[in-house]
């Protein structure tokens, strides 16, 4: 009775690539719609976040093996940064300039 079993879930229909990305679209679109409620607190919201990336990357990695272009647009850290927050920027500013120090053979 059991090797039956075990025959007739060998023969169950598998998704299809464009059904898998589907799903990942979805669970893209929930994940968004998520860190955009106000209810969670930071540590949800990070979890999410990292989530989200997880499978954006999926998706884009299963866009490309569709033969489809990149679908999200990439952009150089220099593009990011331009549209923070004043306050944020001038954070990550500060934190470069650091980080930069320290790896630099040149001590001051």
């Amino acid at each position: 009775m059991n090797r039956q079993n075990i025959k007739e879930k060998s023969h169950a229909k598998l998704p299809t690539r464009a059904e898998l990305i589907l799903i990942e679209r979805e669970i893209v679109n929930k994940l968004q719609r998520m860190l955009n409620n106000p209810d969670l607190t930071f540590v949800e919201r990070l979890r999410a976040a990292n989530v989200l990336a997880f499978h954006m990357n999926t998706l884009n990695r299963m866009l490309i093996q569709n033969g489809e272009k990149e679908a999200f647009k990439e952009e150089t850290l220099g593009d990011y940064v331009k549209g923070l927050e004043p306050r944020i920027f001038r954070r990550f500013r500060r934190d470069f300039r650091v980080w930069k120090r320290t790896l630099s053979l040149k001590r001051f």
